[in-house]
């Protein structure tokens, strides 16, 4: 509990300390959120209906001022109940980890009723000028270039499946970027897991050349080499994406690789391809022994070595907005099917509904349902 407080206190002092500066050396003090409610119902064979229900609040808050600095806080909150919070145990333990060392986390609240917690998954400082930008503290580092797979992000990968955290996690890292031209940039930067065996190091060079974006990077990927590429552009009037990124250690090497196609229609109908490649990845069937939502890493963003996903939105009217995607694994022969209806209420307010669909072949079993989940979700924002 003193802990608790000691951080609570933490908290308030550090947005207190900027709400004083606001007023006295001209900072402006920006602030923004969601309040999100979703109800899962989850349905395998041969097991009831599992209801679990999420509270999920955001609050975005940030400071800077008219000498190049800001500091930005961000808190997500989330309230727990229903089947899986009583039937999981330790369910408090694993929704509240985070890969990070700054003590950013808290659980409130841990019962077999209900799990309340809140990360701060964003803070940190950054100062800009014309020819560099330097961050310091938990922040989000995205080199990935692809839309759905990325082999380039070295610092915070994530799950496709896992579409309730549309800000990613964070990673307490360092980070420069420097501006040698108008089109290129160099960014160097250090994420710290409390390890030096994990800790992620990394140089990349982006550019642009022949009307695409390109882009190298290389560095210590936890405790192997990595170098990768990536680029952005387009093939006549399809988008055309992809990014590589090879990894070596002492236990071997694996390549991870994605490449997209995407077009867009006057009348509003959207269609995107993307192949991803984990050489190390198995190319026959497999047990699920892992949640679908556990977060991958850029080397194994996927189980199986070939992966596709095929994914379509169409706006059906200006408030209501439909998409279908599916995402298929050769030799492991697995196939999930991911629906999609956004209703935009009013310009702050959305309604979702949400299919997640699991199909796959096992060792010992033919293909078949393993589970699925049906989504249903309130948007309110601030």
């Amino acid at each position: 509990m003193k802990e608790l407080k000691s951080f609570g206190l933490f908290i308030f002092l550090f947005i207190n300390s900027f709400v004083v500066q606001s007023q006295d050396n001209k900072w402006t003090t920006r602030f923004n959120g969601y309040v999100k409610y979703m109800q899962t119902l989850g349905m395998t064979p041969n097991t009831s209906l599992q209801v679990d229900n999420l509270v999920h609040n955001r609050l975005n808050f940030k400071f800077y001022n008219t000498t190049h600095s800001t500091f930005v806080v961000q808190v997500r909150n989330r309230l727990f109940y229903g089947d899986a919070v009583k039937q999981i145990p330790n369910y408090g333990a694993f929704i509240n980890q985070y890969d990070g060392v700054l003590p950013l986390e808290i659980l409130w609240g841990d019962t077999n009723n209900y799990v309340l917690s809140t990360i701060v998954d964003r803070a940190y400082y950054d100062y800009t000028s014309d020819k560099f930008r330097l961050r310091i503290g938990r922040q989000r580092i995205n080199w990935g270039i692809n839309t759905t797979w990325n082999p380039n992000d070295l610092f915070n990968s994530y799950n496709i499946y896992d579409f309730d955290y549309e800000e990613r996690e964070g990673a307490d890292a360092v980070r420069l970027t420097l501006y040698p031209g108008f089109l290129s940039s160099i960014d160097i930067a250090y994420k710290f897991t409390g390890s030096s065996d994990t800790d992620i190091a990394a140089l990349r060079y982006k550019f642009n050349k022949f009307a695409y974006d390109w882009q190298f990077l290389v560095g210590k990927f936890q405790n192997q080499f990595s170098f990768g590429t990536g680029w952005a552009g387009s093939i006549s009037t399809l988008g055309f994406k992809g990014e590589a990124t090879y990894f070596s250690g002492s236990e071997g090497s694996n390549i991870s690789a994605s490449t997209s196609l995407d077009y867009s229609w006057s009348n509003g109908f959207y269609l995107l391809g993307t192949y991803l490649l984990n050489t190390t990845g198995s190319a026959s069937p497999i047990d699920p022994e892992l949640s679908v939502f556990e977060v991958p890493n850029a080397e194994f963003l996927m189980p199986a070595k070939h992966n596709f996903m095929l994914s379509s939105s169409y706006m059906i009217n200006p408030i209501l907005n439909s998409s279908l995607g599916f995402v298929y694994s050769p030799g492991v022969n697995s196939l999930t099917v991911l629906p999609t209806i956004t209703l935009s209420v009013k310009t702050n307010i959305d309604l979702d509904l949400i299919g997640q669909f699991f199909w796959q072949e096992l060792p010992t079993a033919p293909f078949a349902n393993l589970g699925n989940g049906v989504y249903w979700r309130f948007k309110y924002s601030f």
